[in-house]
């Protein structure tokens, strides 16, 4: 997905998305076997306060949060394939609820995905919060 819709999209790019896609819809739905799959052995996952997780603490993290996530949506999506490897880029909005009480998360996420054999995994993610507006 480019930030234009008058640039066509390369098969790659409508690849890279649809795995970004799939990622988004397996954190949602806590569905560990496609975190499994989609995921490279060598994952480094980082998050906006500056903690790296592993492949597995990453996954781990997801099956256990303590929060419900009802609402994970990504927009202004970026993608540019190099060889056997893509940046794709995207602001992530994340609506959650722990103990009564309600979260909006909005980040902005830059993901690294490798072709391996004939799929995309995600190799790197990191997120940072959006500047404030001063």
């Amino acid at each position: 997905i480019r930030s234009s819709s008058a640039v066509a999209q390369s098969a790659d790019e409508v690849g890279v998305a649809k795995a970004v896609e799939a990622l988004r819809q397996a954190t949602l739905g806590q569905q560990r076997g496609q975190l499994e799959e989609m995921c490279h052995a060598q994952l480094a996952y980082g998050h906006s306060d500056g903690r790296v997780e592993t492949k597995a603490q990453f996954i781990e993290g997801v099956m256990t949060r303590k929060a419900a996530v009802k609402v994970l949506t990504l927009s202004d999506h970026v993608i540019a394939v190099v060889g056997d490897n893509a940046i794709a880029s995207h602001n992530w909005m994340s609506e959650s609820e722990l103990d009564g009480k309600a979260t909006t998360t909005k980040i902005k996420v830059m993901q690294v995905w490798l072709r391996d054999g004939g799929s995309w995994k995600l190799l790197a993610r990191q997120a940072a919060r959006p500047p404030q507006p001063a």
